[in-house]
């Protein structure tokens, strides 16, 4: 009986540290796509209006340069996070893929993603569960319909969605605060 006790114990706590997260991550994001919602425009879990050390956190790159866009100066996450820089660009390496943003005082402004290796397209997606290389069709299903064919955007008040179509594939994606 103190077995079978132990083993119930033991797979609640499972439940509620591999399930539940997940679970909570999903929720932040309704079944459709809210142009209102600030944490459908990024990816990996990052979105613009985040802190940079936050992403950094979540993204956890092997590399990351950050030069303010005009006076050539380099910060790093720290001072970034810390709300310095007027306005600093940076590369970050995820595996192989280039992960460009844009920081403004520690606050994320925008997140480009492209040139992104085949093999390495389902470790980055966006929020809402899109990948680079995946359909026009999927884009679509997973963020309702939007004018037009060569980039397809889609606006809300304070952020806007940019989807680059090549063949029928999406091929880049940026997300920018207006």
């Amino acid at each position: 009986m103190k077995n079978w006790r132990h083993r119930q114990i033991v797979s609640l706590f499972l439940i509620a540290v591999l399930i539940l997260p997940a679970c909570a991550s999903k929720s932040e994001l309704g079944d459709s796509f809210d142009p209102e919602n600030q944490k459908e425009y990024g990816i990996n879990g990052t979105y613009v209006g985040q802190n940079i050390q936050e992403a950094i956190d979540i993204l956890r790159p092997a590399k990351a340069d950050f030069m303010d866009m005009q006076t050539r100066e380099a910060y790093t996450v720290e001072q970034m996070a810390s709300g310095q820089g007027k306005m600093v660009m940076g590369m970050m390496l995820v595996d192989r893929a280039q992960v460009i943003v844009m920081v403004e005082h520690g606050v994320i402004q925008s997140i480009m993603l492209a040139g992104v290796p085949e093999e390495q397209a389902q470790e980055l997606k966006t929020n809402r569960g899109l990948a680079m290389y995946d359909s026009e069709v999927q884009l679509k299903k997973l963020y309702g319909e939007a004018a037009g064919e060569k980039e397809v955007v889609y606006k809300g008040s304070k952020q806007t969605a940019s989807f680059g179509i090549i063949n029928e594939q999406v091929v880049w994606f940026r997300f920018d605060r207006l």
